[in-house]
């Protein structure tokens, strides 16, 4: 089976920071300890952590002794919200975008096609949490994935 859907390197990031933070709950992380255990630019996670900040999942604290921590419990972090809030729109095609008056009806199916996997993608992501992903054990997944 072939699968090629890619995310964008901002939304890994997002969700790499994420998962840090749940595996390190009673601590402040700084963005050096997170960019060096996961080889990310400091640059790259500052706006990761801007961001997760603005959208809720985050808090930060300035000084000494300071750092980021997860604003809200793992369990209560859901997937798809992350992924779409990292990745705004789902847009596969330039197509999906334009009005059906100015697509031909082939594009049209295809958009329509397109619309319904992504929501798919969406409604299959939405059954996980922050925690499904820290609390699984090595080379587990939350759900078997199809032969």
């Amino acid at each position: 089976m072939r699968t090629a859907m890619q995310l964008t390197r901002f939304t890994d990031y997002s969700i790499k920071a994420l998962v840090y933070l749940a595996e390190h709950p009673d601590e402040w992380v700084t963005i050096r300890q997170i960019s060096e255990d996961y080889d990310i630019s400091r640059n790259h996670l500052m706006k990761v952590a801007s961001f997760l900040g603005t959208q809720g999942y985050l808090r930060s604290q300035r000084g000494p002794g300071g750092g980021i921590r997860l604003r809200v419990t793992p369990s209560d972090i859901n997937l798809a919200d992350v992924i779409m809030d990292a990745e705004g729109s789902m847009t596969l095609l330039d197509c999906m975008n334009e009005t059906k008056a100015e697509i031909d009806a082939v594009q049209s199916r295809l958009r329509s096609v397109l619309v319904q996997a992504i929501q798919a993608f969406v409604d299959s992501l939405s059954v996980h949490t922050l925690e499904d992903l820290v609390s699984q054990g090595e080379g587990e997944t939350a759900a078997a994935a199809p032969q």
